[in-house]
């Protein structure tokens, strides 16, 4: 577990604020998050504080650190880092795709090479390549269908209801869907993570073990902005252009 040096805090930095309002407040942050393994995707609905206290982080020396990255970074280092909420929906929907779904269909058939080769070389000494392999098949799988359904039906809709169109399609049991999609999705990120060793360069077998360590680590931190971008950003969005569920009459 990664420890902090207990300091007293010199930020202003709310730790009632959630890791979701932080990270779009000033995405360079989630590189912090990363390091300190603090979930702002699936997990941002949790306060600064809470989320310091659960992974036994003293909240104080965060507030601090975060302090630190908004000094360093006052604006933005990368396209990436851009606050997303001030994009609109059309624009913010081709980012997602060009910028994580693009990636993904590049870079996952590579891992699974990269596996495949480890499994090869090293398999009949560790059996622990052939499950990571298999997790990360199944990690694959499910990403490329979800991706598709994204590009396919979600997204259009996402742009028409943002254009006014009564037909869009779109309704808030569909949203939540896609969230319990993420959720998924970050569960097995976290056994993968697990299964890898948390991707531990130290202990690479040869190179290629470590290409495939060092590329698990990439996918999972653009994976975190990625659904952080669609969690908390997008989805949020789209759920406010949507009619309101009617009230059920009570006899």
């Amino acid at each position: 577990m990664c420890k902090l040096p207990t300091m007293r805090a010199t930020t202003g930095i709310d730790p009632a604020l959630t890791l979701a309002e932080l990270a779009s407040e000033h995405p360079p942050r989630t590189r912090l998050f990363e390091s300190l393994t603090l979930d702002y995707c699936c997990g941002g609905t949790s306060t600064l504080d809470d989320a310091c206290r659960e992974r036994g982080l003293d909240v104080d020396a965060v507030r601090a650190q975060l302090e630190a990255v908004d000094q360093e970074a006052a604006a933005p280092a990368t396209e990436a880092e851009r606050d997303w909420r001030e994009a609109g929906i059309e624009e913010l929907c081709e980012h997602v795709v060009t910028a994580h779904h693009d990636y993904l269909r590049e870079e996952m058939p590579r891992i699974s090479e990269l596996l495949a080769t480890v499994v090869r070389v090293h398999g009949t000494d560790c059996i622990d390549f052939e499950i990571i392999q298999r997790a990360f098949t199944s990690l694959r799988v499910t990403l490329e269908e979800h991706i598709e359904e994204e590009e396919r039906e979600l997204f259009p809709a996402c742009i028409a209801l943002d254009r006014g169109d009564p037909a869009a399609g779109l309704d808030h049991p569909t949203v939540q869907r896609h969230r319990d999609e993420h959720e998924a999705v970050g569960a097995k990120l976290t056994a993968l993570r697990a299964l890898a060793g948390g991707y531990d360069l130290s202990q690479a077998l040869c190179s290629t073990h470590g290409a495939l360590l060092d590329a698990l680590r990439l996918l999972e931190a653009d994976l975190h902005r990625h659904v952080h971008e669609e969690n908390n950003v997008l989805l949020p969005r789209v759920d406010a252009l949507i009619e309101p569920l009617p009230e059920v009459a009570r006899p």
